[in-house]
């Protein structure tokens, strides 16, 4: 233990719970260039700083008290060998509330399971077709050590198994021929069935990596109208978008709140809308240090407006979230189907690649449920909705 790792750690982690930034975010704050002599040392830091966060609710159950200051947190943390503690909560690091609206839905030793497969991230790269083929650029990614799985329904989409580098220094990523993009964000995009000539709505489309595969599916021959409420996130959209190719007649960006968006009405609409990241813990352990119950309300509310919104505009909508909880999922979608009572949930080809919904919902059977421990993903969820003829 040093004086200067218990700085990092409990500065660290006063960004992520005080100011609710993401623990990338947070040790690039603090890191700033200054926190390690050198590449290896700052990876070594940053897993450090990644597994410190994680542990946050486990070491609140160990001290009993969240008055306890982030540099004695750090202190206890770096000693090691913390107690076995007696709830699975806080053996799991999970706020009490999450695990206990989890687990009775798909049962205790699946919610352990699950919880378990947060701990570690799963790397997903998507083939960018605008860039080079399937075959030169996973032949690239071998050729420089990595070792992949490629996905046997989606063929562009590799999974990570392990690399000699962080995939963002891989040289098919920084030169924009592989994307990091997880398996579950691609499903969701595939449940559109985009066509050449159609034209399609992506509702919350920053960053921008759903647009690109939108327009990659269609080999840039769909019109792709991507909305977002924010400016700076549509900017850095946009610079994307140009680094992997897109053709830039193919897709208009919108800087507009797609719950009031005045359009006429669109072939097919994504959207992706903004969640409590419940299914990102894997990426991003800070999300356990700030998800609140009344976090989750105000997104489900959000949800709702936006869905009824697609509704509106298109025959067909696909909705998806990367969150585990219903309250973001079967309940937004039941909730809109009461309203919208034309539509109906259908299931797509690749629903078979997916769990089902949780019990208990009429809509269970045709939604995807995707989860880290089962299907090596983020925990999503995607529904397909359909206006019904006539």
């Amino acid at each position: 233990m040093s004086y200067r790792e218990v700085e990092l750690l409990a500065k660290v982690l006063f960004e992520v719970v005080e100011r609710k930034v993401s623990i990338d975010v947070a040790f690039k704050r603090v890191c700033r260039g200054r926190c390690a002599k050198g590449f290896d040392e700052r990876e070594r830091l940053y897993r450090l700083c990644r597994n410190f966060v994680s542990d946050y609710v486990k070491l609140l159950c160990y001290v009993g008290s969240r008055r306890v200051s982030y540099r004695k947190l750090a202190r206890i943390w770096l000693k090691g060998s913390l107690p076995e503690l007696a709830e699975p909560y806080c053996r799991l690091s999970i706020p009490r509330w999450l695990y206990e609206r989890v687990s009775p839905l798909i049962g205790e030793q699946e919610a352990v399971s699950l919880f378990e497969a947060f701990r570690e991230r799963f790397w997903w790269l998507r083939v960018n077709t605008f860039r080079g083929s399937e075959e030169g650029v996973i032949r690239e990614l071998e050729s420089e050590g990595v070792e992949l799985e490629v996905h046997r329904e989606l063929p562009y989409m590799v999974r990570v198994l392990r690399s000699p580098k962080p995939v963002r220094l891989l040289k098919a990523v920084k030169e924009f021929r592989a994307v990091p993009q997880d398996i579950a964000s691609a499903i969701a995009v595939e449940h559109l069935d985009v066509e050449p000539g159609e034209v399609v709505l992506d509702m919350c489309a920053a960053p921008g990596v759903k647009t690109s595969l939108i327009s990659m599916l269609s080999g840039g021959e769909a019109r792709v109208v991507a909305a977002d409420v924010s400016l700076r996130r549509l900017t850095a959209a946009r610079h994307l978008l140009r680094k992997l190719g897109i053709p830039e007649t193919s897709v208009s960006l919108v800087l507009a709140d797609s719950a009031s968006l005045n359009l006429r009405s669109v072939d097919k609409v994504l959207l992706d809308a903004p969640c409590s990241n419940s299914g990102a813990i894997g990426k991003d352990p800070g999300v356990k240090a700030t998800l609140t119950p009344g976090k989750v309300e105000l997104y489900s509310s959000t949800q709702l407006k936006l869905l009824s919104k697609a509704l509106q505009l298109s025959d067909l909508i696909v909705y998806s979230v990367c969150s585990i909880l219903p309250e973001e999922g079967e309940e937004v979608v039941t909730e809109a189907l009461s309203t919208f009572d034309d539509f109906r949930v259908v299931p797509h080809r690749l629903t078979k690649l997916c769990s089902r919904g949780y019990p208990g919902y009429i809509i269970s059977e045709g939604v995807c449920r995707m989860f880290p421990h089962i299907h090596s993903s983020d925990g999503f969820f995607i529904a397909r909705l359909v206006r019904s003829p006539g």
